[in-house]
């Protein structure tokens, strides 16, 4: 949002105050200010059009202009801009001057004719942009003057509005931000009540209604007729520019004004072109259009509101007018809307139209709707202002669900509990005064605060110290360690070692899945999963009519519908209550299992099954539970016979781990080959032990790499063993990371690869001491199980 410095200066004495410091105070206090560009026009001269002709050699639209310049001096110009005729006043930069946009003017010829200067235009001077070449006009101003005695230095603060701060989308409620963060007197009572006294609204040149007060509120309709339509003044065009809008004519410019001021969007119909005499706000029919201000016909459907005359759609309800109401050069009567409209409605509207205003813009942000006839009554007085005109008492409000004010208490003392630096109490209070806050001390010193209307964040106490937080100065509250605390360590829950092992499986790559208790009895049966299943006596439906005996159904069939949708690997894990058989209460048991699926194609069998065993020595290393043992499972069609480990733990059954058989695969149409980890977390629990912390090691550790070549027969564990035996205590640690099996081993042998890692605690390992280990470890291997090894 652009914010001009010069304009802010209405609202608060910015004296003394350069536009540097102003927006350092209000970057400091929340509203970011990410530019400041300063605009010094003293170079700038005022001139007068003495004559003007067409240039007689250009292919374009140009003309030669005599320019005085004062002290009897007239230079030639020339420009293609056709506003710039005979008898008007206008900024010259004359040679040897930079103007704001940065153009250095200089001496030279246009087309064969001497040319001695620039005629400015707004967007050269940085005051604004114009969509086709105009010169700047200026309504007074005697030639050779300097154009800062008429436009002061401006500077153009760049502002980034956070969406909970919309007040702050004009320059009242920046102007307001400022004068509380400097400490400066904010001039509340500049706007006249030009509305207050008149006599009850009898609705006679206009009618309003609102067909669904949750998506508009408030909808205010003002009349004022004999306006006589023309330019804003000089001064009001400026600041128009400077704020990044073009203007167009006095009564529209008044709602352009009132939107840049604050920050409450109007619109402005003709009301001879309102049908009926009356405006209804509804939602768009089926068929309807809009040919809107900038020219492009919109459909609007069902959902959108727009507000209809008897005939049609006259707009689209905050976020832009219709061509054919609006305000023309010959309006003589004029509606000014100003109404509350639903933020999300508004949102959703303009991001289906692929329309943003600077209407929509404010209104999908939320703005409160008691600031709709603050901004009726602004753009009211100042189209009288501007162009004349009567305001009658058939102004409308229809308000059927009056915004609810919001109370606060707060106890003074919280505002230093939050803060951690004391904040007078009088300070505190004169803070949130000056943001506009109504406070009220009750009996027993509690705070009674009542915030603007216009501050519709603010509803908790915390939001209130944020207030005195922000603008007491956060750079004020001193940088300081913490206090010593003494912790009170409490052991650990099972809830939190469910939280752990979920983050160990995140950390793996896989995916948490939650998945419905209830399964399909006849899947269940299919997988061989039915023994001691419980059934629902009425169930909702035959997919789910029993209660899971495992985890594994469910995680399938999700893993079906993620393959369905992508075509990456699918890893999925799920800690949930399973329910067999029943308890000694005669209700069903409910252990907690942990399943884990693993899928990668063709692959996934091997490399899977080495993955989840990884994962599982992690969980018991994490609960110090010991080493888990893997066995060989007995025959199950539900895993794969050869390809399965029964899982043990300090002598307990622990779980299974292993390739899925292919049938079990067939009711999921699932591709590829599936690998699980099924336990009972109750025994990995139960086998934790006491998690000691140890000095971080002083001296490196070295490792190596180990492929054994055994027969098929010899299991990993056992190879492990031996090493763990053969290597002694500087053996730190040992990791099987591969197996391999083909063309470069023989038949009947597999490959298995292991990280071994070697540390001393009491020095470096060199080089010649790791390879007489490994020597031992080879010898070791040979002795035992035959091994050979792969390079």
């Amino acid at each position: 949002m652009r914010i001009s410095y010069e304009w802010l200066g209405e609202y608060l004495d910015t004296g003394g105050m350069t536009p540097q410091e102003a927006a350092h105070l209000l970057t400091m206090t929340g509203t970011k200010i990410e530019s400041v560009q300063v605009i010094d026009l003293s170079a700038i001269v005022v001139g007068r059009i003495l004559e003007q002709k067409d240039h007689p050699r250009s292919n374009k639209p140009l003309w030669i202009h005599q320019v005085d310049i004062g002290g009897g001096k007239v230079i030639q110009i020339i420009a293609g801009a056709p506003n710039a005729v005979k008898g008007t006043i206008v900024p010259v930069a004359l040679p040897g001057t930079r103007v704001p946009s940065g153009t250095l003017v200089r001496d030279g010829k246009i087309v064969g004719e001497a040319a001695q200067g620039m005629l400015c235009s707004a967007d050269e001077l940085l005051l604004g942009e114009e969509r086709e070449p105009r010169i700047m006009l200026l309504d007074r101003g005697e030639p050779g003057e300097s154009l800062a005695k008429y436009i002061p230095i401006e500077a153009i603060f760049e502002a980034e509005i956070t969406p909970n701060r919309p007040d702050c989308l004009g320059h009242l409620g920046v102007a307001r931000e400022l004068a509380a963060a400097s400490g400066r007197d904010f001039k509340a009572d500049f706007m006249p009540a030009y509305i207050e006294g008149l006599p009850p609204p009898s609705a006679e040149l206009i009618a309003v209604a609102i067909d669904d007060p949750d998506l508009c509120s408030r909808f205010v309709a003002v009349p004022v007729t004999g306006v006589k339509v023309g330019p804003s003044p000089d001064w009001v065009q400026r600041r128009l520019r400077a704020a990044g809008v073009r203007p167009i004519s006095n009564v529209v410019d008044a709602t352009a004004y009132v939107m840049l001021e604050h920050g409450k969007p109007t619109h402005v119909f003709d009301l001879a072109k309102v049908a009926g005499a009356q405006l209804t706000v509804r939602q768009a029919r089926d068929g309807e259009s809009l040919l809107c201000l900038d020219g492009q016909t919109r459909k609007v459907r069902p959902g959108m509101l727009v507000v209809a005359d008897a005939k049609g759609p006259v707009a689209i309800g905050g976020i832009i007018g219709g061509e054919e109401s609006g305000v023309s050069d010959a309006t003589t009567a004029v509606g000014i809307e100003s109404a509350g409209w639903d933020g999300v409605n508004i949102r959703a509207t303009s991001r289906a139209l692929g329309l943003r205003t600077e209407a929509s813009l404010r209104h999908e942000k939320g703005l409160a709707p008691e600031m709709a006839m603050a901004g009726a009554r602004r753009a009211a007085a100042l189209i009288r202002e501007w162009a004349g005109g009567e305001m009658h008492s058939d102004w409308v409000d229809v308000y059927p669900r009056p915004q609810q004010p919001v109370r606060v208490q707060l106890e003074p003392r919280k505002v230093d509990d939050l803060l951690g630096v004391h904040v007078p109490l009088e300070e505190s209070e004169s803070i949130l005064r000056r943001l506009g806050f109504q406070v009220r001390s009750e009996p027993g010193g509690q705070w009674d605060v009542l915030p603007p209307v216009f501050r519709l964040d603010v509803e908790l106490p915390e939001d209130i110290v944020e207030e005195v937080g922000r603008i007491y100065g956060i750079a004020r509250i001193p940088a300081t360690l913490p206090g010593r605390r003494h912790m009170k360590w409490e052991p650990a829950r099972a809830d939190d070692a469910d939280w752990e092992i979920r983050e160990v499986l995140a950390g793996a790559g896989f995916e948490e899945a939650v998945t419905p208790a209830l399964v399909s009895g006849k899947l269940l049966g299919k997988l061989g999963l039915d023994q001691g299943a419980r059934s629902l006596i009425n169930p909702m439906s035959d997919e789910l009519d029993t209660m899971r005996t495992s985890l594994l159904p469910s995680l399938l069939a999700a893993a079906r519908l993620n393959q369905n949708r992508t075509s990456e690997r699918v890893d999925l894990f799920e800690l949930a209550r399973v329910y067999r058989g029943a308890a000694e209460d005669g209700l069903a048991d409910e252990p907690v299992r942990l399943t884990v699926i693993a899928q990668a194609g063709d692959a996934a069998g091997r490399e899977g099954f080495l993955r989840l065993k990884s994962v599982m020595d992690r969980l018991a290393a994490d609960r110090a539970a010991g080493e888990v043992g893997y066995e060989p499972a007995s025959s199950s069609h539900l895993f794969h016979p050869g390809r399965t480990a029964r899982l043990t733990l300090r002598g307990k059954e622990l779980g299974v781990l292993g390739e899925l058989h292919p049938s079990a695969l067939i009711p999921f149409d699932l591709e590829g080959r599936i690998v699980a980890l099924d336990i009972d977390l109750a025994t990995l629990l139960s086998a934790s032990g006491e998690r000691k912390a140890i000095e971080l090691p002083r001296y490196p550790a070295v490792q190596r790499d180990l492929a054994v070549v055994v027969e098929e027969v010899v299991p990993a564990r056992e190879l492990q063993a031996t090493l763990k035996q053969a290597a002694g205590a500087v053996l730190e640690s040992v990791r099987a990371f591969d197996e391999y099996r083909g063309g470069q081993v023989q038949d009947g042998h597999k490959s298995i690869a292991f990280t071994l890692t070697f540390r001393s605690p009491e020095r470096t390992l060199t080089d010649a001491e790791v390879e007489g280990v490994m020597s031992e470890i080879r010898k070791s291997l040979e002795k035992r199980h035959r091994a050979g090894f792969r390079s």
